[in-house]
């Protein structure tokens, strides 16, 4: 109970030394996180979706005026050098420099990328935040990477550098990920925090997209139960098509749920008999399959999902009714997963804490 108090405190105090912006209907906002930007080896996960990463930066969101946070994990430096790392990705640095000088650019810093607070010359001029806050009509988007969830020891610990940078070193493609238990434990004292505020956090850190406090799961198991509702209200005639998508979206629950070991409940997640739509994560960038964000746009909140056909199609069938786009002269596609108009988000939010 005191580690929790202390870590409470300590995000109070993150809250309140933000840097803070106050943003209208006419803003747009994207939120990437957890790029782990490597060396370009087998070992760095950035390498599988820099492609994708770099065309929606350049080709959608810089043509449409959107200002750029990257909230947190930049670069991966538990296992790579920074010189490797800029070496390698000086594409992906200018891409970020546009952003900075043409419509804003926020970096904050992750656990992953802390030591760039260490380091005398960046290769790049933009400042690095420890956290922002976004005032809209009044209310408050708290964002932060959230590693600051855990305690001190946790959050900074060099031994957990040096064994991941070089005992895991010779791993395959794949970052050292963090257990269900400690992603619990980080949604849990985010949640509670957001809750107590009233406000909006959006983080990263676990690599699991969030929207209003639901997970992928949590939504899926709202879904199917939705269409369950319609399929005993409708008649023989539409039940067959009814059918055939509760089953896609049954066998997609059942791998979701096995991927992640079987994710618990809301309830035993949050601990509340009444969820409260306070908490967000913006996910990934490292995707096996795509790129998770977050979006703010006119007065509008939506978690999204970029992805090439080539790799999946599994958001061009109809039957989770997500609303696609295709991006012309590519492979890539953006589906709309979910999204919320912010006044009714925080609207909810103060009734319901």
């Amino acid at each position: 109970m005191v580690i929790k108090e202390s870590i409470l405190h300590n995000l109070d105090k993150l809250y309140k030394n933000s840097p803070k912006l106050t943003i209208t209907d006419n803003d747009r906002f994207v939120i990437f996180s957890d790029l782990h930007m490597g060396n370009g080896g087998m070992n760095d996960d950035f390498a599988k979706n820099a492609q994708l990463f770099e065309f929606v930066l350049n080709n959608y969101y810089l043509k449409r005026n959107y200002k750029l946070i990257l909230n947190g994990d930049i670069e991966e430096l538990y296992k790579f050098s920074l010189k490797s790392v800029a070496k390698r990705w000086q594409n992906i640095y200018e891409t970020f420099n546009k952003f900075h000088q043409h419509t804003g650019l926020y970096k904050i810093i992750g656990n992953h990328d802390y030591l760039l607070g260490y380091v005398k010359e960046l290769p790049y001029k933009f400042p690095i935040l420890d956290s922002l806050a976004l005032d809209y009509n009044g209310s408050d988007i708290f964002i932060y990477h959230g590693h600051q969830t855990a305690n001190l020891l946790e959050q900074y610990s060099m031994m957990v550098h040096y064994s991941i940078k070089y005992l895991f070193r010779t791993v395959g493609n794949n970052s050292v990920p963090m257990v269900n238990q400690k992603k619990f434990q980080t949604e849990k004292i985010a949640y509670e925090f957001a809750k107590q505020k009233n406000i909006v956090s959006i983080l990263g850190h676990t690599h699991r997209p969030l929207f209003a406090s639901l997970s992928k799961i949590e939504s899926l198991r709202f879904m199917l139960e939705n269409l369950i509702n319609m399929y005993y209200k409708t008649t023989n005639g539409i039940r067959e098509n009814l059918e055939y998508k509760i089953k896609l979206l049954k066998n997609e629950l059942e791998i979701a749920t096995k991927v992640n070991y079987g994710i618990n409940s809301v309830g035993s997640i949050y601990s509340d008999e009444v969820l409260v739509p306070c908490l967000f994560n913006s996910g990934a960038v490292t995707g096996k399959r795509g790129i998770t964000a977050i979006e703010i746009k006119n007065g509008k909140i939506k978690l999204i999902y970029w992805f090439d056909r080539n790799r999946s199609q599994r958001y061009l069938e109809d039957y989770r009714h997500v609303e696609t786009r295709h991006i012309p002269d590519s492979n890539y596609y953006k589906a709309i997963l979910r999204k919320s108009k912010l006044d009714y988000l925080f609207t909810r939010i103060k009734l319901l804490a």
